[in-house]
């Protein structure tokens, strides 16, 4: 009985040994595959970091066109708050023009009854 025992500890240990084995060459072959696929531009990299260039190259035209779409950017957004404030000037003035008719037709209304 004894050695039946032993013998399936064994044998449940030779197994799980080589799971074990399988899942960790998987895991080995997963990662050298990666690893294979970023060595193509390691050289490349390296360079790039020894001659502290930019990834792209950041060039004065580069620099231009950035600054004129950031001023394009500024343009539309005062040209937008210029054109909601005269809208709101516009409507307030009508506001104020309607209100003062509505005084005077009022004050007039008042001064033809009186007399």
């Amino acid at each position: 009985m004894y050695f039946r025992f032993k013998n399936k500890m064994f044998i449940f240990s030779i197994l799980s040994f080589v799971v074990f084995l399988f899942i960790r060459s998987n895991q080995t072959y997963a990662s050298s595959c990666t690893v294979l696929k970023d060595k193509h531009f390691s050289f490349y990299e390296r360079k790039m970091k020894e001659l502290n260039i930019a990834d792209p190259p950041y060039t004065v035209f580069n620099f231009s066109t950035e600054v004129s779409s950031d001023h394009d950017i500024i343009q539309d957004e005062l040209e937008k708050k210029e054109k909601k404030a005269m809208r709101r000037f516009k409507y307030d003035l009508d506001e104020k023009r309607d209100r003062s008719r509505e005084i005077l037709d009022k004050l007039l209304s008042s001064a033809i009854d009186f007399f």
